[in-house]
């Protein structure tokens, strides 16, 4: 077990310790064009989002390009020269780090980077695979898309019902799409669980499928995810842009896995993910049962460890 993998199972006992040398003093959140990390005295290496960076470790950026980091004491540091990172000194909201910190560690900790990998996701009896949501799954929106891999040539009809409601389902002809999002006429009630069924053929004389679960948030959730989009605005970073990383923590801390996967994809599309991350992006994708994906994820953090 390397290093970084070793950190981060620690860091959950470590944060409300005193700083020591072994603690992370920042954390890379942002990349933008060429930016080299330098870990103590090993040679520079490209730097990646959700790296842990030391006392003594250097953040050398390329010409015009530039890093951000949180640090330990909860402020925004933005890198576009060559810094050799200290103590932090200073007030901010160390909450920000801690929970980012928190979660790597959990991820890094889940039976999911040790080899318990869900298997991907496979066509049910009925010859449609369910995409999402499903795996009784927190979802963020009253008004979610429902998604299935389908068969050519074939029409469905959805059907969804309240679990434990005594309202009738409600169905939809979806012709040969493979993909549905809840109008707003019928948006879904906050805490609320529900499942849902596709029939291949419809529903008068096609075949039904097994039933999938997922969960809307609650009032509550909804009021605490603002809140945690608040914080990173506050913090001075737009929770879609540069606080991106930050907000897919958010994410996963709610259980919004689809959300936080989505989060992720998106950061890996802008820089390099540390192996940390890829742990944590392994971790949600199997949480919703996209098993392949996960694999991938654990390998890539696998090969960053080696």
């Amino acid at each position: 077990m390397n290093r970084s993998m070793l950190l981060a199972l620690s860091t959950a006992l470590t944060l409300s310790a005193p700083l020591s040398a072994q603690d992370p003093v920042a954390l890379v959140i942002r990349v933008q064009g060429e930016v080299d990390v330098r870990h103590g005295d090993g040679a520079p290496a490209p730097a990646a989002v959700g790296e842990q960076m030391f006392v003594g470790d250097g953040v050398l950026p390329s010409n015009g390009a530039r890093a951000i980091l949180v640090t330990s004491a909860g402020a925004q540091q933005v890198v576009t020269e060559e810094t050799t990172l200290s103590a932090p000194d200073g007030a901010g909201n160390p909450a920000i780090f801690d929970r980012a910190m928190r979660t790597l560690a959990r991820a890094a900790s889940a039976d999911g980077a040790t080899g318990g990998r869900q298997g991907m996701i496979r066509p049910l009896t009925c010859g449609v695979a369910p995409s999402a949501p499903r795996n009784g799954v927190l979802v963020s929106t009253r008004t979610p898309t429902i998604s299935w891999d389908g068969e050519p040539g074939q029409t469905y009809d959805l059907m969804v019902r309240k679990v434990g409601g005594s309202e009738r389902p409600q169905i939809y002809e979806v012709g040969e799409a493979t993909s549905f999002t809840v109008p707003d006429a019928a948006a879904f009630e906050y805490g609320s669980e529900y499942s849902w069924t596709v029939f291949v053929g419809g529903r008068r004389s096609g075949r039904a499928c097994e039933q999938m679960q997922f969960q809307v948030m609650s009032l509550q959730e909804s009021v605490e995810l603002e809140e945690y989009m608040d914080e990173i605005a506050v913090f001075g970073l737009d929770p879609m842009g540069d606080g991106l990383f930050l907000t897919a923590v958010a994410y996963r801390d709610l259980g919004l896995f689809y959300d936080a996967r989505d989060a992720l994809v998106d950061v890996e599309e802008q820089a390099s993910l540390s192996a940390d991350l890829y742990l944590l992006l392994g971790e949600i994708l199997s949480e919703i049962g996209e098993g392949e994906a996960a694999r991938e994820a654990f390998d890539k953090a696998d090969g960053l460890m080696r």
